[in-house]
This record gives structure tokens, C-alpha cells and sequence, in this order.
């Protein structure tokens, strides 16, 4: 079995080409919805890496890809997952500003996605090419899986995938940026969309509330949507600001876009707000509905004319993720990077999401998040990027993980 100064020294000879693959990777615009550069620059080298390579696509050119290394012995299956898509490139009114830069400086290699998360994609590609270079023979598969779509929670990547039986696996990483600890619990991710009703007319004058069409009070539906922010807000300080906090996990909810009326010149009859709510493995989607439900329905109980409809899961929710920390997966990452770093790496419990949670619903397996990507809030930021050094021993991790794992 190789040892871990073998490993290091085969990813330190082989530096450059490690970090031209990531610098591909950056320099593919790849915003969630626009996937298809970063995909072909993945294919390209899955392929260069000997790698026999599937592409599944539910949206025109919306790539997802399942990469397969097969090896000579049955045994079992090692799965990494990751994604193609990224957040937009940021506002600014900075001339230089480049998010598709992959530019190296002080260290670092820049450019949206750098940290979120293509340095865990191209690190997972690179260990399992230079471990192919290497001549292991693992017993059983390697199987590396990028999806599209993730950042939109899955319609048109790995939910589909799961549907049709095309992901398998006995354990496995995810590679979302984890500043090389382990992720090992994240709370829950659930959107939702509240529609509200109101009266209208010509914005030349008031509503009148004679008008046979107004049944809401003489209110637009803007008016009223006011009094929904407003008791929504009141349910953020007075009751889930005070849940207790689990680790780095705290419930939140927050209203992240209010949609309302047509045109300039008439009152809106409908307004919708869409909500973010992050909930903790103690809450559920039920107690969650029923917050803001009750919510809302106080708003009801001073202003009866208050119509509103309540749509949980307009888009799909990312659900609660927990792996054991006995886990064989687990202590295979901390033994190598004890081995690596001379300690054993934080174990962290997120308020996050990942296709992690997804693919433990869905098959069960052990896969906690291990990438070179920072948590310190550098994601969808001008300045996103990765510590080179973080990226090379992230490469590192992997390959000798997957030597414990499959020889």
C-alpha cells in the first residue's frame, strides 16, 4: 500500500498540472442555469484521466456527469459528488474585476467557484488521476459524479439522478468547502412562497372599496404584504432568533424577494414573498410550516379581509444531513490528516445545504463534506478564493483516503 510521503510527492511533482485543471475550471463561466463550460472542461479531463465518462442531461445543456474507475477486484463503491453550477458573479463597480480571472497571487488561485466549489472538484479529478498514474487498483469502483443545478436545489441534477437508480455508492465525500474539516450535520433548508391578495384600480386616485372587483378591505396587495413582513419579522425575533443553537447550527428565517403588481400606474392585486428558512434536525417541515402559518393567521385575526395562500416547497428543500462520527468514512479522514497536518481536522455541524443530504436520503451512505474551500464567508464574493496549499492537501486526503478505503 502506498504511504502518505509517496502520495505527497507525486502531487508536488505534479503541482502544475493539478492547478492548470483548476485554473480551467475557474476560466469556465459557469453560474447556475449556464453549466455547459464548466462541464466540458471537466469532461475533457475526466477523459484525459482514463476515465470512462456518462452524461445525463434533463434540461438542454445542463450537463450531469458520472465518471467511473472500475478496478479489477469487486468490492465497493467510493463516491465523490460535486456540482457545476455557481452563485452569479458579484456587483461592483471595480473595472478590474474578473470572476472568471483564475488568476494566482499571494498564494491563492482566484475567480467565482473557487472556493465553492471547484477546488473540491478539480482536487477529486486530480487525486484520482495521479492515483491511476500511481498504478493503484482499487478494490471495487471509483465513481466521481458532478452535477448541475445544485445551487437551485437539485430539479435538474441530482434529484433526477436519484430517480432513476444512476447513483451508487457504499460511502463517500462530498466535496463543498469545508476548510479541510468535516462537515458532518447540517440543519435543513426549506423555501417557501406566500401569496397575498389585494384590491386595485387606477393609481390616479384611491382604491375605492365600493367597486364590486374590491373584496379585500380597500387595501393592494403591497399594503398587505406589509402587515405579512411585519408579523413574519416579529416570528424571526420573538420565537426563532431564541431556538437553541446546535454547534455552528442556528434556525433562521429570512425574506429574500418580494414580487408585486404589473405596471407603474395601477395597485397591485397580488404579491408574493419568498422565504429562505434554515431549520435545525430537532425542527421539521411541519413545525416549520405551522410557525409561519400561525404567523400569518394573526395577521388575519386584526385584518379579516388578509387573504393569503401559503406554498411550501416551490422549489426543492435540502433536508436535514447527519453522518456518525464512528463512521468508517470519517475516521479514514481523520487518521490521514493526523497523518498529513499533525492533528485531526474539526468536525463541524453547518447551516448549510449540500447534495450530500440528497444522496444519504436516498441510498443511505456515509458522506460527510471534506474540501479545500474556506467557511469563512469568502463564497459569492469578489474576493473568492483558495489557498493553494489547501488544494494540494486536499488531493493529498483523497488519494490516500481512497488507498484505505479500497485496497
Amino acid at each position: 500500500m502506498f504511504t502518505i510521503d509517496q502520495i505527497k510527492k507525486v502531487v508536488e511533482e505534479n503541482k502544475e498540472e493539478a492547478l492548470q485543471c483548476l485554473i480551467e475550471a475557474l476560466k469556465s463561466p459557469s453560474p447556475t442555469g449556464s453549466e455547459l463550460p464548466m462541464a466540458e472542461t471537466m469532461i475533457r479531463w475526466l477523459k484525459k484521466a482514463g476515465l470512462s465518462v456518462e452524461i445525463y442531461e434533463y434540461m438542454k445543456d445542463r450537463p450531469n456527469v458520472l465518471a467511473k474507475w472500475q478496478g479489477s477486484q469487486e468490492g465497493k463503491k467510493f463516491l465523490f459528488n460535486g456540482h457545476f453550477d455557481v452563485f452569479p458573479p458579484s456587483d461592483t463597480n471595480d473595472p478590474d474585476y474578473n470572476p472568471w480571472s483564475g488568476e494566482i497571487k499571494n498564494g491563492y488561485v482566484y475567480g467565482r467557484g473557487a472556493s465553492d466549489m471547484k477546488s473540491g472538484d478539480c482536487a477529486a479529478l486530480i487525486a484520482v488521476m495521479l492515483l491511476k498514474k500511481m498504478g493503484f487498483d482499487p478494490k471495487g469502483s471509483i465513481t466521481i459524479n458532478y452535477v448541475s443545478d445544485e445551487e437551485n436545489g437539485g430539479t435538474y441534477g441530482i434529484l433526477p439522478m436519484l430517480d432513476a437508480g444512476l447513483i451508487e455508492g457504499d460511502f463517500g465525500i462530498s466535496m463543498e468547502p469545508s476548510s479541510l474539516g468535516v462537515v458532518l450535520e447540517h440543519g435543513g433548508t426549506y423555501p417557501c412562497r406566500i401569496v397575498i391578495y389585494g384590491d386595485g384600480g387606477h393609481a390616479s386616485r384611491k382604491i375605492n372599496s365600493a367597486d364590486k372587483e374590491n373584496i379585500y378591505g380597500g387595501e393592494d396587495a403591497i399594503k398587505k404584504s406589509v402587515k405579512a413582513l411585519q408579523a413574519l419579522y416579529k416570528l424571526q425575533d420573538e420565537v426563532i432568533d431564541k431556538k437553541p443553537v446546535s454547534g455552528d447550527c442556528k434556525s433562521n428565517l429570512a425574506v429574500t424577494r418580494i414580487m408585486a403588481g404589473n405596471v407603474v400606474n395601477n395597485y397591485a392585486r397580488r404579491a408574493e414573498i419568498l422565504i429562505d428558512r434554515r431549520y435545525l434536525p430537532t425542527e421539521t417541515p411541519e413545525s416549520v410550516d405551522a410557525e409561519i402559518i400561525g404567523a400569518l393567521e394573526e395577521v388575519k385575526k386584526s385584518d379579516p379581509t388578509f387573504t393569503y395562500e401559503f406554498h411550501s416547497h416551490y422549489e426543492p428543500d435540502t433536508p436535514v444531513f447527519k453522518v456518525p462520527e464512528d463512521s468508517l468514512i470519517v475516521q479514514t479522514l481523520d487518521e490521514v490528516c493526523e497523518e498529513l497536518l499533525g492533528s485531526k481536522p474539526k468536525h463541524w455541524k453547518i447551516m448549510g445545504g449540500a447534495d450530500a443530504s440528497y444522496i444519504r436520503r436516498a441510498i443511505g451512505i456515509d458522506m460527510p463534506w471534506f474540501g479545500p474551500g474556506s467557511r469563512d464567508g469568502g463564497v459569492a464574493t469578489t474576493e473568492e478564493r483558495v489557498f493553494i496549499e489547501d488544494y494540494l492537501n486536499c488531493i493529498v486526503v483523497y488519494m490516500m483516503t481512497m488507498v484505505k478505503m479500497m485496497s
